[in-house]
Protein backbone atom coordinates (compact mmCIF):
# COMPACT_ATOMS: atom_id res chain seq x y z
CA UNK A 1 0.00 0.00 0.00
CA UNK A 2 1.52 3.17 -0.80
CA UNK A 3 1.79 6.20 0.93
CA UNK A 4 -0.52 8.53 -0.80
CA UNK A 5 -3.37 6.26 -0.27
CA UNK A 6 -2.43 6.45 3.45
CA UNK A 7 -2.09 9.65 3.69
CA UNK A 8 -5.45 10.14 2.02
CA UNK A 9 -7.71 7.34 4.29
CA UNK A 10 -8.48 9.80 7.60
CA UNK A 11 -9.66 12.44 4.69
CA UNK A 12 -11.95 9.78 3.27
CA UNK A 13 -13.64 9.48 6.58
CA UNK A 14 -14.86 12.82 7.37
CA UNK A 15 -18.29 12.20 5.47
CA UNK A 16 -18.69 10.55 8.78
CA UNK A 17 -18.92 13.20 10.80
CA UNK A 18 -21.84 15.31 8.50
CA UNK A 19 -24.93 13.70 10.25
CA UNK A 20 -23.75 14.92 13.44
CA UNK A 21 -22.70 18.80 12.35
CA UNK A 22 -26.33 18.64 10.28
CA UNK A 23 -27.85 17.69 13.60
CA UNK A 24 -26.02 19.71 15.58
CA UNK A 25 -26.65 22.75 12.96
CA UNK A 26 -30.49 22.14 12.49
CA UNK A 27 -31.28 21.55 16.15
CA UNK A 28 -28.85 23.95 17.86
CA UNK A 29 -27.09 26.91 15.87
CA UNK A 30 -30.76 27.29 13.83
CA UNK A 31 -32.72 27.94 16.88
CA UNK A 32 -29.49 29.47 18.75
CA UNK A 33 -29.62 32.08 15.91
CA UNK A 34 -33.58 32.82 16.13
CA UNK A 35 -33.04 33.66 20.17
CA UNK A 36 -30.10 35.79 19.80
CA UNK A 37 -32.38 37.48 16.84
CA UNK A 38 -35.36 38.28 19.22
CA UNK A 39 -33.10 39.55 21.94
CA UNK A 40 -31.66 42.53 19.60
CA UNK A 41 -32.85 45.36 21.37
CA UNK A 42 -30.35 47.41 22.85
CA UNK A 43 -32.53 48.86 25.92
CA UNK A 44 -32.82 45.45 27.03
CA UNK A 45 -28.77 44.77 27.72
CA UNK A 46 -28.75 48.59 29.00
CA UNK A 47 -31.32 47.63 31.60
CA UNK A 48 -29.86 44.67 32.42
CA UNK A 49 -26.53 46.67 33.43
CA UNK A 50 -28.50 48.74 35.16
CA UNK A 51 -27.34 48.82 39.26
CA UNK A 52 -31.27 48.35 40.33
CA UNK A 53 -31.85 45.64 37.96
CA UNK A 54 -33.03 42.69 39.83
CA UNK A 55 -32.41 40.23 37.25
CA UNK A 56 -28.41 40.69 37.35
CA UNK A 57 -28.61 39.91 40.87
CA UNK A 58 -30.16 36.48 39.92
CA UNK A 59 -27.68 35.60 37.54
CA UNK A 60 -25.09 36.43 39.54
CA UNK A 61 -26.78 34.08 42.35
CA UNK A 62 -27.02 31.42 39.89
CA UNK A 63 -23.81 31.07 38.97
CA UNK A 64 -22.62 31.27 42.36
CA UNK A 65 -24.88 28.42 42.87
CA UNK A 66 -23.44 27.09 39.95
CA UNK A 67 -20.25 26.99 41.20
CA UNK A 68 -20.94 25.80 44.49
CA UNK A 69 -22.72 22.93 43.42
CA UNK A 70 -20.51 21.84 41.22
CA UNK A 71 -17.39 21.78 43.95
CA UNK A 72 -19.41 19.94 46.64
CA UNK A 73 -20.78 17.47 43.95
CA UNK A 74 -16.85 16.72 42.72
CA UNK A 75 -16.15 16.31 46.28
CA UNK A 76 -18.69 14.18 47.62
CA UNK A 77 -18.05 12.20 44.32
CA UNK A 78 -14.56 11.79 44.00
CA UNK A 79 -13.75 9.90 46.93
CA UNK A 80 -17.11 7.18 45.51
CA UNK A 81 -15.11 6.84 42.73
CA UNK A 82 -12.06 5.81 43.90
CA UNK A 83 -13.87 3.19 46.27
CA UNK A 84 -15.37 2.03 42.97
CA UNK A 85 -11.80 1.38 41.69
CA UNK A 86 -10.33 -0.39 44.89
CA UNK A 87 -13.60 -2.97 44.97
CA UNK A 88 -14.28 -5.80 42.48
CA UNK A 89 -16.65 -8.42 41.72
CA UNK A 90 -19.97 -8.31 43.07
CA UNK A 91 -19.67 -5.27 45.21
CA UNK A 92 -18.50 -3.07 42.35
CA UNK A 93 -21.43 -4.40 40.50
CA UNK A 94 -24.06 -3.86 43.16
CA UNK A 95 -22.52 -0.20 43.55
CA UNK A 96 -22.33 0.53 39.91
CA UNK A 97 -26.30 -0.08 39.74
CA UNK A 98 -26.82 1.64 42.62
CA UNK A 99 -25.23 4.68 40.79
CA UNK A 100 -27.13 4.17 37.17
CA UNK A 101 -30.01 3.38 39.29
CA UNK A 102 -30.99 7.47 39.76
CA UNK A 103 -30.34 8.29 35.76
CA UNK A 104 -33.23 5.52 34.97
CA UNK A 105 -35.62 8.18 37.29
CA UNK A 106 -36.99 11.28 36.18
CA UNK A 107 -35.69 14.41 38.12
CA UNK A 108 -39.11 15.56 38.65
CA UNK A 109 -39.67 12.37 40.57
CA UNK A 110 -35.97 12.41 42.39
CA UNK A 111 -36.90 16.31 43.44
CA UNK A 112 -40.61 15.25 44.67
CA UNK A 113 -38.76 12.53 46.70
CA UNK A 114 -36.70 14.69 48.23
CA UNK A 115 -40.06 17.22 49.49
CA UNK A 116 -41.21 13.71 51.27
CA UNK A 117 -37.72 13.57 52.74
CA UNK A 118 -37.01 16.88 54.11
CA UNK A 119 -40.91 18.48 54.77
CA UNK A 120 -41.87 19.51 58.12
CA UNK A 121 -43.64 15.86 58.62
CA UNK A 122 -41.04 14.21 56.21
CA UNK A 123 -38.33 11.42 57.20
CA UNK A 124 -35.60 13.50 58.47
CA UNK A 125 -38.01 15.44 60.82
CA UNK A 126 -39.58 12.33 62.11
CA UNK A 127 -35.90 11.09 63.07
CA UNK A 128 -35.03 14.13 64.76
CA UNK A 129 -38.42 14.56 66.83
CA UNK A 130 -37.86 10.81 68.04
CA UNK A 131 -34.59 10.87 68.84
CA UNK A 132 -35.50 14.32 70.81
CA UNK A 133 -33.04 15.91 69.28
CA UNK A 134 -35.31 19.21 68.35
CA UNK A 135 -38.85 20.14 69.97
CA UNK A 136 -40.02 21.06 66.68
CA UNK A 137 -39.80 20.66 62.82
CA UNK A 138 -36.97 22.04 61.53
CA UNK A 139 -37.31 24.47 58.36
CA UNK A 140 -35.35 22.20 55.91
CA UNK A 141 -37.81 22.45 52.54
CA UNK A 142 -37.95 25.71 50.76
CA UNK A 143 -34.53 26.46 51.43
CA UNK A 144 -31.20 27.04 49.68
CA UNK A 145 -29.81 23.99 52.10
CA UNK A 146 -32.75 21.58 50.43
CA UNK A 147 -31.60 22.83 46.85
CA UNK A 148 -28.24 22.52 47.32
CA UNK A 149 -29.02 18.63 48.45
CA UNK A 150 -31.74 18.28 45.63
CA UNK A 151 -29.08 18.80 42.83
CA UNK A 152 -26.38 17.47 44.21
CA UNK A 153 -28.42 14.33 44.55
CA UNK A 154 -29.16 14.52 40.57
CA UNK A 155 -25.66 16.03 39.19
CA UNK A 156 -23.76 13.48 41.65
CA UNK A 157 -24.12 9.83 39.65
CA UNK A 158 -22.90 12.12 36.54
CA UNK A 159 -19.89 13.25 38.61
CA UNK A 160 -19.04 9.89 39.68
CA UNK A 161 -18.94 8.20 36.58
CA UNK A 162 -16.86 10.39 34.39
CA UNK A 163 -14.25 10.36 37.24
CA UNK A 164 -14.71 6.42 37.68
CA UNK A 165 -13.72 6.18 33.88
CA UNK A 166 -10.81 7.87 34.71
CA UNK A 167 -9.56 6.23 37.59
CA UNK A 168 -10.34 2.57 35.90
CA UNK A 169 -7.83 3.61 33.22
CA UNK A 170 -5.20 4.56 35.51
CA UNK A 171 -2.49 1.96 35.82
CA UNK A 172 -2.33 0.71 39.89
CA UNK A 173 1.98 0.18 39.00
CA UNK A 174 2.50 3.93 39.14
CA UNK A 175 1.32 3.73 42.66
CA UNK A 176 2.78 0.63 43.80
CA UNK A 177 6.12 2.05 42.35
CA UNK A 178 5.29 5.28 44.39
CA UNK A 179 5.10 3.05 47.71
CA UNK A 180 8.18 0.60 46.88
CA UNK A 181 10.25 3.95 46.77
CA UNK A 182 9.33 4.93 49.95
CA UNK A 183 6.22 7.03 49.90
CA UNK A 184 3.76 7.10 52.13
CA UNK A 185 -0.11 5.88 51.12
CA UNK A 186 -1.07 10.13 51.62
CA UNK A 187 2.14 11.04 49.42
CA UNK A 188 1.43 8.14 46.90
CA UNK A 189 -1.74 9.46 46.22
CA UNK A 190 -1.29 12.99 46.35
CA UNK A 191 1.55 12.73 44.14
CA UNK A 192 0.54 10.27 41.78
CA UNK A 193 -2.32 9.39 41.78
CA UNK A 194 -4.66 12.53 41.98
CA UNK A 195 -2.54 14.29 39.25
CA UNK A 196 -3.41 11.18 36.96
CA UNK A 197 -6.56 11.94 37.92
CA UNK A 198 -7.02 16.22 37.77
CA UNK A 199 -7.89 16.40 34.34
CA UNK A 200 -10.96 14.33 35.02
CA UNK A 201 -11.82 16.76 37.89
CA UNK A 202 -11.59 19.63 36.12
CA UNK A 203 -14.02 18.15 33.22
CA UNK A 204 -16.83 16.86 35.62
CA UNK A 205 -16.69 20.10 37.61
CA UNK A 206 -17.28 22.28 34.45
CA UNK A 207 -19.74 19.95 33.18
CA UNK A 208 -21.76 19.59 36.66
CA UNK A 209 -21.44 23.61 36.39
CA UNK A 210 -22.90 24.30 33.28
CA UNK A 211 -25.82 21.96 33.75
CA UNK A 212 -26.66 23.38 37.20
CA UNK A 213 -27.21 26.56 35.16
CA UNK A 214 -29.65 25.30 33.18
CA UNK A 215 -31.90 24.00 36.30
CA UNK A 216 -35.21 25.14 36.97
CA UNK A 217 -37.37 22.16 38.39
CA UNK A 218 -35.54 21.94 41.26
CA UNK A 219 -34.81 25.17 42.79
CA UNK A 220 -38.90 25.66 41.90
CA UNK A 221 -40.12 22.91 44.05
CA UNK A 222 -37.75 23.01 47.13
CA UNK A 223 -36.56 26.35 46.96
CA UNK A 224 -38.04 29.15 48.84
CA UNK A 225 -38.54 33.08 47.47
CA UNK A 226 -35.07 33.47 47.42
CA UNK A 227 -33.83 30.66 45.92
CA UNK A 228 -35.05 31.53 42.15
CA UNK A 229 -32.54 31.34 39.15
CA UNK A 230 -31.79 32.75 36.11
CA UNK A 231 -33.82 29.83 34.74
CA UNK A 232 -36.91 29.89 36.55
CA UNK A 233 -37.14 33.95 35.50
CA UNK A 234 -36.52 32.96 31.46
CA UNK A 235 -38.97 30.13 32.34
CA UNK A 236 -41.99 32.80 33.51
CA UNK A 237 -41.14 35.45 31.01
CA UNK A 238 -41.98 32.55 27.84
CA UNK A 239 -44.72 30.79 29.30
CA UNK A 240 -46.17 33.63 31.93
CA UNK A 241 -45.85 36.89 30.77
CA UNK A 242 -45.01 36.38 27.29
CA UNK A 243 -42.03 38.74 26.85
CA UNK A 244 -39.83 36.18 24.34
CA UNK A 245 -37.76 39.40 23.65
CA UNK A 246 -36.59 39.56 27.42
CA UNK A 247 -36.13 36.02 27.79
CA UNK A 248 -33.62 35.53 24.70
CA UNK A 249 -32.02 38.74 26.28
CA UNK A 250 -31.60 36.90 29.47
CA UNK A 251 -31.08 33.52 27.88
CA UNK A 252 -27.93 35.07 25.21
CA UNK A 253 -26.65 36.98 28.22
CA UNK A 254 -26.71 33.64 30.55
CA UNK A 255 -24.84 31.64 27.59
CA UNK A 256 -22.23 33.84 26.74
CA UNK A 257 -21.48 34.67 30.17
CA UNK A 258 -21.04 31.36 31.08
CA UNK A 259 -19.27 30.29 28.17
CA UNK A 260 -16.76 33.44 28.95
CA UNK A 261 -16.59 31.81 32.40
CA UNK A 262 -16.22 28.00 31.85
CA UNK A 263 -13.10 29.05 29.28
CA UNK A 264 -11.47 31.39 31.65
CA UNK A 265 -11.56 28.48 34.70
CA UNK A 266 -10.12 26.22 31.93
CA UNK A 267 -7.16 28.38 31.32
CA UNK A 268 -6.62 28.86 35.01
CA UNK A 269 -7.51 25.48 36.15
CA UNK A 270 -4.70 23.97 33.20
CA UNK A 271 -2.22 26.76 34.49
CA UNK A 272 -2.44 25.75 37.80
CA UNK A 273 -2.54 21.76 37.41
CA UNK A 274 0.63 22.52 34.66
CA UNK A 275 2.31 24.21 38.03
CA UNK A 276 1.38 21.68 40.10
CA UNK A 277 2.96 18.55 37.95
CA UNK A 278 5.95 20.39 36.95
CA UNK A 279 7.12 22.71 39.36
CA UNK A 280 6.17 26.51 37.57
CA UNK A 281 4.67 27.27 34.58
CA UNK A 282 5.90 26.98 31.14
Amino acid sequence: MDKSSLRLRPRSQNWLLVPALLLMTVCFLVPLGEVAQWSLRPDLYLDFLAADNPYRTIMVDTFLLSFGVAVLTVALAYPVAYYLTQVTGLRQTVLLIAILTPLWVSVLIRTYGWIVVLGRSGLVNSLLLATNLTDEPVQLLYSRFAVYVAMIQVLMPIAVLMLYSTMASINEGFVRAARSLGASPFKAFRHVFFPMTAGAVVSSGILVFVLSLGFFITPALVGGPDDVLISNVIQMQVNETMDWELAATLSVILLASGAALVGALVMVLRKALRADLTGGVK
